[in-house]
């Protein structure tokens, strides 16, 4: 072999390397990528939890059955309805994690109305003590949601036995 044909050889050598690394770098980079995406949905789901845990609803809400004077509950909303939709492409249908999250706002939604709208109305009388309960087992579930939310994301939200190509397969 003359020198033309190592000096071919090498850079074909080094050139195979690079694209080596670069293979290993884009896995690796979706690892992450989908690593970050599936925790934002946890992320937001906590917030929205917290957001809901000390959210009182103003005179003026309970008046006009919105959310205006309570951005960062509305925020949350926002931000976890949008989680709740991504969820379905990073979460397998075994996991019951969207159905989970399904529950969870539904939840959220009926501790919202009983808060601004029941409450308010409503002192006394079978209405209320019906509408209390439905309040506080919706609360109790979403409490307890938590928990199992994290135990049913804690598989796809290990970094060091996540794999980027099982997402595909």
């Amino acid at each position: 072999m003359n020198n033309v044909a190592w000096v071919a050889l090498a850079v074909s050598v080094v050139s195979a390397c690079f694209a080596g690394v670069a293979t290993w770098t884009s896995r690796e980079r979706l690892r992450l990528d989908l690593y970050n995406r599936r925790f934002d949905v946890y992320c937001r789901t906590l917030d929205l939890y917290h957001a809901l845990l000390g959210w009182k609803p103003t005179e003026l809400e309970k008046t006009t059955t919105s959310l205006q004077n309570s951005p960062e509950l509305t925020t949350a909303q926002r931000a976890f309805i949008k989680a709740k939709s991504e969820a379905q492409f990073l979460f397998d249908d075994a996991s019951d994690i969207k159905k989970q999250l399904e529950q969870i706002h539904e939840d959220s939604i009926a501790i919202i109305g009983y808060l601004r709208d029941f409450f308010p109305k409503l002192n006394t009388g079978p209405e209320f003590i019906s509408a209390n309960e439905k309040c506080d087992e919706c609360g109790k579930r979403f409490h307890d949601s938590i928990p199992s939310l994290e135990k049913k994301m804690s598989q796809y939200l290990n970094f060091h036995t996540l794999r980027a190509w099982n997402f595909f397969g």
